[in-house]
């Protein structure tokens, strides 16, 4: 790529970052994400969640996606565990 690629990159994601919640998934995504991600768990991997999950969750992952979300405005310190960086 040349210089004037990256410019035009630069410019368009500077513009997105304008648009107010266009970095933000929301509830929806977190929703979204989870029910994806569960479908994708081995056998063995949905066993051992669905045992992790509390009994109000009824085997459903993404009925506890939202948790951190809901946390981290209740207890301000939890803010650095909803996100991971590895």
């Amino acid at each position: 790529m040349g210089g004037s690629e990256f410019m035009w990159i630069g410019k368009a994601t500077l513009l997105l970052q304008l648009i107010p919640g266009i970095l933000g998934w929301g509830k929806d995504g977190h929703y979204t994400i989870c029910k994806i991600a569960q479908e994708y768990l081995s056998e063995d991997a949905s066993v051992a969640v669905k045992e992790l999950l509390p009994d109000s969750a009824q085997g459903d992952l993404a009925s506890v996606c939202l948790w951190p979300d809901e946390i981290r405005f209740h207890y301000h310190w939890s803010g650095p565990l909803h996100y991971v960086d590895p």
